[in-house]
């Protein structure tokens, strides 16, 4: 119980959990969109909960050991009262780092956030008077006992006398020396240690309040799983840092619940019901995989084994996919002048949660507008992992309702500010409440049944805030990508059985998983891929929501859940990211494939890459290293540069690349680099200037504050992404040539 608060203290002192966005969940909390009184008082509320919880158990575990507390009326308020030190502690820590957070933010003035301070204690207070005001009516002290004659009733219940003899003989084993308790408002009482009681009378006052107590948090328990069974209403998703502490509550109640029912077999029972559920799920009798929706799960399986790996990437399926992709090449060499040799361009977006689909989106929106359409046009892939993915994926469907005539302008900066909504509400709130208790929430789709867990809350959360379009199946958008009026978007999560990636595309790709047909007879090549049509044909593959696709690409341990698809043994999928972050591999692997036709009919390839962290970071610099750091040094240091090595390979295909590929290739950098905030012209709040070393990076998460935001947006604008827009211009042949003798940097800055 103590680390519990021991975790929430790191947490709101941004020590633990920072690189997450943990601390955001409780210092900036959002609701419906907004960070406001309704948000605070919410958030207020469920620590009310947990606070009630801990107080509720601590009293039905150590009460016991306070015998003058049941000589006393109303002993659980006094406990209570003199069980707040920790509680009240936490509660001016918090509103320190909360007034500091939003103060320092500059987007809320200071009227605002006492508001929302006095919302998150009017909460709290709201549900310690309703649990209190019930204890005070409810619970029996000495003197109740006595004016009812309650003894008589003590006597001959067998039961309840053998459950009071054995808490006596822990009383006496257990008993605190204490001289003084305190009384609102702090007021000292000395003990009375004169005083006499009868002790079996005095334990049966404690019994009383324990079962008052234990009935309590079975209710509260039973109210927040009912409220979640209907937390598909956006009314009902309440902040994430409010599930937290509804978690929290959980693990409190249940402690105390089973330390009062069973005593000492406690631990035996937590162990045995353990090993229960680990049978239970090793058998399939109780079902706790994430599936992908739109996958029929209820007929036979295919085999995942190497014989049948070879036989989908066989040399006729090679031809045949190849051939129908240069046919969508040739439509794409279409769009532009007979006379002309177009660039082509492959986009390349990184993973990194909502922070790289926010700048990924906002990225391709300004370098799209600052090409006039152009980046878009000549573009033909897109490749990448989790959050990256999701960005691209978003704008291509605008760009697409835009050529439709759905949307005026795919370019509105309204678009941004969708995608950069929370998500973690609904999706934590479903893994606390459904996920770890009771899945037995259903929906259908395609006239399959689904269980609704935390990846469909995910989901639907996304497909709201985006327009509910990329929520429509993987085959959607087949027609328009053949026809080249898109980009092809190839998803490759990594499968963990194996370290392959899943190719996932409406379009027959088996040349991505295998070696080029001149070479992979003679030399014993591993397959590098599976491709997911060809696999899960008779599992209705085609009908798979194009959404879930996007999550297995974007799967980040524990919070998006790794998906299991239907073959023998099982495919279980993770983040594409663990693979390839970065999207290089699928471009490079889809260049050499098509080099003879791209160098051919094009004046080069740019790959754009859209990546959320330098391509250069300075060397850290460490002082003295305690013995737990250089314990686990070796493990944490390969983890923190994991994705600088994948950068290096990436840097070594692209100079091989330049070897093997006849035509102009070049690589263009769009990084996030975070930048100090404007405030902006609608906001009532001070204008704070922000010291460079104070910019923080955004969190990795699926929940931004408004500072996160507003820095993912103004990075593009930074000097760096200034240059590079300016160099694909001129890659692109689109130069403005009355700049004059302008430095192009500043010539761009101008016109954003």
């Amino acid at each position: 119980m103590l680390l519990i608060w021991f975790l929430l203290f790191g947490f709101v002192s941004q020590q633990l959990g920072q690189w997450m966005g943990i601390p955001y969940l409780f210092l900036d909390p959002e609701y419906m969109g907004n960070v406001d009184e309704r948000s605070m008082f919410i958030l207020g509320m469920s620590f009310g909960i947990f606070n009630m919880s801990f107080q509720l158990t601590s009293y039905i575990l150590d009460s016991n050991r306070f015998n003058f507390l049941g000589t006393l009326p109303s002993p659980f308020l006094l406990f209570f009262q003199n069980n707040s030190i920790i509680p009240s502690a936490f509660i001016l820590f918090y509103f320190y780092n909360f007034f500091q957070l939003q103060y320092n933010s500059g987007f809320e003035n200071l009227l605002q956030i006492i508001l929302e301070a006095g919302s998150f204690l009017m909460g709290t207070f709201l549900i310690k008077f309703i649990l209190l005001h019930y204890f005070r009516l409810s619970n029996k002290d000495m003197f109740k006992l006595l004016a009812n004659n309650l003894e008589f009733t003590f006597r001959q219940n067998k039961f309840n006398r053998v459950n009071v003899l054995k808490n006596l003989s822990i009383a006496k084993k257990s008993k605190y020396k204490v001289d003084y308790y305190y009384q609102f408002p702090l007021k000292l009482h000395p003990i009375d240690k004169t005083k006499s009681v009868d002790k079996s009378l005095l334990i049966k006052v404690f019994d009383q309040n324990h079962m008052n107590a234990v009935f309590i948090e079975v209710l509260i328990f039973v109210l927040i799983v009912l409220f979640g069974q209907f937390n598909d209403i956006p009314a009902l998703q309440i902040p994430a840092g409010a599930s937290a502490f509804i978690f929290f509550s959980f693990v409190i109640m249940l402690t105390g619940a089973l330390s009062y029912w069973l005593k000492g077999w406690a631990i035996s029972t937590v162990v045995i019901i353990f090993f229960s559920l680990n049978y239970f799920t090793k058998n399939g009798i109780l079902k706790l995989d994430n599936e992908a929706f739109g996958i029929n799960y209820h007929i036979s399986r295919p085999e995942f084994s190497l014989e049948h790996l070879s036989s989908l990437s066989s040399d006729e399926n090679y031809l045949a996919d190849r051939d129908s992709t240069i046919k969508i090449l040739e439509n794409w060499k279409a769009k532009f002048p007979m006379e002309n040799k177009p660039k082509m361009i492959f986009i390349c977006t990184s993973g990194g949660g909502q922070r790289a689909a926010v700048w990924a989106f906002n990225a391709l929106q300004v370098v799209d507008k600052g090409t006039d359409g152009e980046l878009i046009k000549n573009c033909f892939l897109m490749t990448g992992a989790s959050g990256g993915m999701i960005g691209s994926a978003f704008f291509r469907d605008l760009y697409y309702r835009y050529k439709t005539g759905k949307i005026s302008d795919y370019h509105d900066e309204k678009y941004v500010d969708a995608i950069a909504k929370d998500v973690l509400n609904p999706l934590l709130f479903n893994f606390f409440v459904n996920d770890i208790f009771f899945r037995i929430r259903n929906f259908e789709l395609n006239g399959l049944k689904y269980t609704k867990d935390r990846g469909f809350a995910f989901e639907q959360q996304l497909s709201r805030n985006t327009g509910m379009s990329l929520s429509r199946n993987l085959m959607f958008l087949a027609k328009p990508e053949k026809n080249a009026e898109i980009p092809m978007i190839i998803l490759s999560p990594t499968v963990v059985n194996d370290g392959r990636k899943l190719y996932i595309s409406p379009q027959n790709i088996s040349y991505m998983c295998t070696a080029e047909l001149s070479s992979k007879h003679n030399t014993e090549q591993r397959i590098k891929g599976i491709e997911f049509r060809r696999m899960y044909k008779d599992q209705w593959a085609d009908s798979l929501r194009f959404m879930s696709g996007l999550r297995m690409s974007a799967t980040f341990p524990y919070i998006t859940p790794n998906v299991v698809l239907p073959s023998y043994p099982a495919m279980e999928i993770m983040d594409a990211g663990l693979s390839d972050n970065y999207g290089f591999t699928d471009a490079m692997r889809f260049l050499f494939v098509f080099r003879d036709w791209i160098s051919k009919n094009t004046s080069g390839v740019v790959i754009v890459s859209i990546r959320d962290s330098d391509k250069e970071t300075e060397v850290e610099k460490r002082k003295g290293q305690t013995i737990f750091e250089k314990f686990f040094n070796p493990i944490g240091s390969l983890y923190h540069n994991w994705d600088m090595l994948q950068d290096i390979n990436n840097d070594n295909l692209v100079d091989y690349a330049k070897g093997w590929y006849p035509g102009n290739l070049d690589v263009i950098n769009f990084q996030y680099k975070p930048q100090s905030v404007n405030i902006p012209k609608e906001s009532k709040g001070p204008t704070i200037a922000i010291d460079k070393k104070d910019v923080k990076r955004a969190s990795l998460s699926w929940h931004l504050t408004k500072r996160e935001k507003e820095s993912i947006k103004q990075s593009i604008y930074g000097a760096n992404n200034v240059a590079a827009l300016e160099k694909l211009k001129i890659l692109l042949r689109q130069t403005d040539t009355t700049s004059g003798n302008k430095n192009p940097v500043e010539h761009i800055s101008e016109k954003f």
